[in-house]
């Protein structure tokens, strides 16, 4: 009898057990013992191959799959089995399914196994190629080969809030790909079989009542290279339109690295909660690393209790002041259950002129338990004034090597009445301050910022 390779099929049963995937005259072989297995594996094997002996040693190969649902793993695996000096000619290769292991008996040697047949978004831990000791007396070589894939393109919805869409149409197009379907509310598709190239997923049939909030709106934009791994995450939120706050007006501009802007909404509940900030490419994807920003605390502070609020903002980059023209600054308020306005963005670069500016600004502490700020506006543009202080590095976040920009609230003060900050306690101390910052607005939203970094005069 000539020997021939052994296929297990794994299969989900209990610590121990396996089960022969083929049968012998026409039974099936039952679930058995993995010692009971290499016993019927000694009688298959034969003992006529005077190149593969009739007793251990054995090299089992098994691939270990970690892979979601849906990917594509593959359909058929290549192992090449050869001992590396070439006097013992043993070289053998087998094709397999992914989930089959195979046994082989072979001579105590050093062997050479090379695994093939995976698709590209498949990647190996150790690689494709290893070498496997089979030392004199052993009984089975075992090397598990571990494997994970990821589709080249995921494409998930995850939408939530008040009567929450639930039907969406995909569209993707690429390289010799234009694939349009159907998603639910909260879906995941996963596709393969792509070319390497650019990728459009667009997201349609979105309800009046939700708002898409990812990152990129309804079209996300992929370079796909074949290894896997690219996610459109579609992010959509729905309102109780009897409920849902509304943006009554905007107004934006950047200079000197800080973005400043303007927002005036209502809501029939008196509970606007926050807002959504960020500079986009005017198509609702982020320019930024790490993306924009979420300020808290509006339902907390002058705002509270109002149906008609107006918050003055301003944000910090220390980006070129070219280098974000001809991009857009995005907003969006939410209320107190999620309830949310449109994304509305406007181009940056638009400013009808400077800000106002104060008749007198001047910041101290008035013992070393309180910093005050005085400031007089005769300006007939001025508007309102958001306020910041600058700190040590690590007092308010963790630290980064810059100082810490801590806001004095989250929509800024309509008068010249600023509040005084109390010192000390599980306050930052006096000397953790450096200079207190105002953003001086008018009312079509340019500011004029200033500041006061000598807090002891």
């Amino acid at each position: 009898m000539t020997a021939r390779p052994i296929y297990l099929r794994r299969w989900h049963t209990p610590p121990g057990a396996w089960q022969v995937a083929r049968r012998l005259g026409g039974v099936g072989v039952r679930l058995l013992p993995w010692a009971l297995v290499l016993t019927v594996l000694l009688a298959l094997a034969g003992c006529n191959d005077p190149t593969a002996p009739t007793q251990p040693p054995y090299i089992a190969v098994v691939a270990v799959i970690t892979a979601a649902p849906g990917t594509d793993v593959g359909a058929q695996y290549s192992y090449r089995i050869e001992e590396i000096s070439g006097t013992l000619k043993i070289d053998k290769t087998f094709h397999v399914s992914p989930t089959d292991t195979v046994i082989m008996p072979v001579k105590p040697a050093t062997y050479r196994i090379t695994l093939t047949g995976l698709p590209p978004q498949c990647q190996v831990q150790d690689g494709n190629e290893i070498y496997l000791l089979v030392p004199p007396g052993s009984n089975t070589a075992i090397w598990r080969y571990l494997i994970s894939c990821e589709s080249q393109l995921t494409v998930t919805t995850g939408t939530d809030g008040f009567a929450a869409d639930n039907g969406f149409i995909y569209h993707v197009t690429g390289p010799g790909s234009d694939r349009t379907g159907i998603l639910t509310g909260n879906d995941t598709l996963r596709m393969d079989g792509l070319a390497p190239g650019d990728y459009d997923v667009s997201l349609a049939h979105v309800a009046s009542n939700c708002v898409v909030t990812n990152d990129g709106g309804t079209r996300l934009h992929f370079a796909l290279d074949g290894k896997g791994g690219s996610k459109a995450d579609f992010r959509i939120v729905c309102s109780d339109e009897a409920h849902r706050p509304s943006l009554l007006s905007f107004a934006s501009s950047y200079h000197d690295g800080t973005s400043g802007f303007l927002i005036r909404a209502t809501d029939p509940d008196h509970d606007i909660e926050r807002y959504a900030w960020d500079i986009t490419d005017c198509h609702g994807k982020s320019v930024l690393t790490g993306g924009g920003r979420l300020r808290r605390g509006l339902s907390q502070d002058r705002s509270a209790g109002q149906d008609t609020i107006t918050v003055f903002g301003a944000i910090e980059l220390g980006l070129p002041d070219a280098s974000v023209q001809g991009h857009c600054t995005s907003i969006r308020v939410a209320d107190e259950f999620g309830n949310t306005t449109p994304v509305v963005e406007e181009l940056i670069g638009n400013e009808t002129g400077p800000g106002p500016l104060p008749a007198y600004f001047n910041a101290q502490f008035s013992t070393t338990a309180s910093l005050s700020t005085q400031l007089t506006m005769t300006d007939p543009a001025f508007a309102g004034v958001f306020a910041a202080a600058l700190l040590r590095d690590g007092i308010l976040f963790p630290p980064d090597g810059n100082p810490d920009l801590g806001v004095f609230n989250t929509e800024g003060y309509t008068d010249v009445l600023l509040p005084t900050v109390p010192l000390g306690g599980n306050q930052p101390q006096y000397y953790d301050y450096y200079s207190v910052i105002l953003y001086l607005f008018d009312s079509t939203g340019n500011f004029t910022r200033v500041e006061d970094n000598d807090l002891f005069h």
